[in-house]
């Protein structure tokens, strides 16, 4: 049963309604109880799911700098309601500030949470899917094939900034002029890469015949199965429901 409920055993349509059910109600609801709940239903199945609670924890780390500064940020612009917190007069915290920043923080972790329920199963599946869906295959290749070369760029990013390092340019610690003049030593290489890798691709899709005709074959073809059908059609309905009781009271 718990095997079952892995979320690589469900069709990439499936979590792709699921991710979307979850980022909409984290878009348009802004009460931080809510959202709160919601991350925590997002955790739940995650868990429950077989993601790693490794990997959940290693992905909120990487972001965690972002959404500190985030936070911060809209404990300090945001000046609506009571105060919460003054030094010399200066007031620091307000009411309407610190709940906007619990908004946008637990936001940004529904995201990034979401985003991990794809990374489930075989990634290859969600082309084929998408052209099931009715989205143009020009259109699914290419968000594809963004999403396979992002990790090479990282790796790319990570292997020029250790390059910068041992020939004895100085990034941690150093001056912003310094700094600035070594990220942009870093950032270069790294644009040059990316279109050098986006030309080999394109070429190489012309070779191969790519919208040659208008229409294309595939080896498989997903297959719905009765707990996806299930989801797919209760997944919308719930989020509907949802939405319009917290809009009430």
């Amino acid at each position: 049963m718990i095997k079952s409920l892995k979320l690589s055993t469900f069709d990439p349509r499936t979590k792709l309604m699921l991710m979307v059910c979850l980022s909409t109600i984290a878009v348009f609801r802004d009460e931080p109880p809510i959202l709160l709940a919601v991350l925590a239903v997002t955790l739940l199945i995650l868990l429950i799911g077989g993601v790693n609670l490794q990997t959940i924890l290693r992905q909120a780390k990487a972001i965690f700098l972002l959404i500190f500064s985030v936070f911060v940020i809209q404990c300090l612009f945001v000046r609506t309601g009571e105060p919460l917190l003054s030094l010399g007069g200066f007031i620091l915290l307000t009411t309407g500030g610190f709940v906007m920043a619990a908004t946008v923080t637990l936001r940004f972790l529904i995201l990034v949470m979401c985003a991990l329920m794809l990374l489930t199963g075989n990634s290859a599946d969600y082309l084929p899917a998408m052209v099931q869906m009715k989205i143009p295959y020009e259109i699914a290749f290419m968000v594809m094939a963004a999403v396979h070369f992002l990790p090479l760029l990282k790796e790319e990013a990570m292997d020029i900034y250790y390059s910068v390092q041992l020939r004895g340019t100085p990034i941690q610690g150093a001056s912003l002029p310094k700094k600035i003049k070594a990220y942009r030593s870093i950032c270069l290489p790294i644009l040059v890469g990316a279109v050098n890798r986006a030309k080999t691709m394109s070429i190489a899709m012309e070779a191969r015949g790519f919208r040659a005709k208008e229409n294309r074959t595939y080896m498989r073809r997903l297959k719905l199965k009765t707990k996806d059908w299930l989801l797919i059609i209760a997944l919308p309905l719930l989020t509907a429901v949802l939405m319009v009781v917290t809009a009430i009271y």
